[in-house]
This record gives structure tokens, sequence and C-alpha cells, in this order.
């Protein structure tokens, strides 16, 4: 079994402290406390340098195989360690909540990691995933270009999309097959939320107007109306452990 790598080079500089946008730490922490148990037990698949756990504010558990990173979390005094979301180094029923935030993409084999998953997470117990997803800004920029639009072939094995997307030699899969395949699992999926909202760059020649509908105050609307709901920069998903 190998280890979980991105296709091309690691982008450490990423994950330093900043690097991941307000919006979605603070959306991913609010969904960990709605759901985490008090006293339960977290992990953090994916934790980089700790941003996530440092935003819950309390000692979780994470695990990452970027040594730099992991030094940067233990800096901080972050319960961490090097390990692999396939073969993760704890028994069986150990945590209350599990977290993979924008780790899916990078995973060539999503069957391991899931029944990995599954294992250490107790009988009723939470998954939550963030993964990047195809926006109504890329989706035109691709019908214009003819090309992928913020897509990385060189470090994702998926990009999620909620429309069938032609033509191009990259992973696209659908939003309903992702879903699909947590539920063949073994998980139910309870949540599906979404973080920051773009639109077409021709709205720029209207900047107030863009303002307005790329407002974090807009981006709650977008996320309950159901045909713009499917198309926000960031897919939140919760799973339950059947």
């Amino acid at each position: 079994m190998t280890d979980i790598q991105p296709l091309g080079h690691a982008s450490p500089d990423r994950y330093v402290k900043g690097a991941w946008p307000t919006a979605l730490l603070q959306r991913m922490a609010y969904w960990v406390r709605e759901l985490h148990p008090k006293h339960g037990r977290c992990l953090d698949i994916g934790c980089g340098e700790g941003a996530l756990l440092q935003e819950l504010g309390y000692q979780g558990f994470g695990v990452d195989l970027n040594a730099e990173r992991l030094a940067l979390a233990q800096d901080k005094h972050l319960n961490v360690m090097m390990g692999d979301g396939t073969r993760l180094p704890f028994e069986d029923n150990q945590f209350d909540t599990v977290i993979s935030m924008e780790v899916l993409e990078h995973v060539p084999d999503m069957r391991l990691m899931m029944e990995e998953v599954f294992r250490v997470l107790n009988d009723g117990g939470s998954w939550i995933i963030s993964v990047p997803n195809v926006t109504l800004r890329s989706r035109y920029e691709m019908w214009r270009e003819k090309r992928p639009y913020y897509c990385d072939a060189d470090e994702h094995y998926r990009e999620i999309t909620p429309v069938e997307i032609h033509g191009f030699e990259h992973r696209f899969m659908l939003t309903q097959d992702f879903k699909d395949m947590f539920k063949h699992a073994g998980f139910e999926v309870t949540r599906q939320d979404g973080v920051r909202y773009i639109f077409p760059q021709w709205l720029s020649r209207l900047p107030w107007l863009q303002n307005f509908l790329e407002s974090p105050k807009a981006d709650r609307i977008w996320s309950h109306i159901p045909w713009f709901k499917g198309y926000p920069y960031w897919i939140i998903l919760v799973l339950r452990r059947a």
C-alpha cells in the first residue's frame, strides 16, 4: 500500500498561517462544534500545520504526510503525528468526529480511506469533509476558453462538479456520484453546505454588483437556492457512520 501523495509537487506554502480562507475554516469549525460531542475524540486527517485544530480552540488529534507542516503544528503544541489516511495508526472505534478539509481530491484510492475512516469512527460518529468544486466562474471560463479552469491535473485526482463536463482529459466527478460513493461505504450524507460563491469575471465591469453577489451575506443566500447551491468554491459534506 502506498502513501497518499499529490500527483505533482507538494505546496507547503499553501498551509502557512493564514493560507486557508477564513470563511472555509470558520464554516468547517462550525460544523465540527455543532456535531462533536463534549469531551469526545476528534481526528483531523490532512491537518497540515494545524489551522483547523487551532480554529476549533480545543485539543484534537491530527495526522499528515508532510513533515514540514507537522513541524509547524508541533511548534504550536498541537497533538499531531505522521499518518496516512489509508492506513491510520489508531484502533477501531476511537473517534467521535473525523475531519478531512481539502484532502480527498488528492487521494488516489478513496475506497481505502473510506474503509479506514469507517473503522476508526464510533457508531453514529461524523466525518466532516470539504472539497473544491466547479463554480459558475470556472464553468463559464471552461466554456469560453475550452480548457479546464481552476482545476489542477497535476495535484488532483478528481474535481467535483454539479453538472457533466465533457471535452477535457480531466477527472471530473459528479457531486451525486461523489455522495453515492460514501453511501456505498456505509455513510449517510446528513448535510451539504457551500462556501464562497464566485461569478464570471465579466461582472467586474459592475463592481458594486459583483461585490454584493460575492459578499458573505449573499453567500448564505446562494447556499439555500436549489440551482445556485451546487456551485460553491468549496462543498462541505457531513457524513454519519450508519
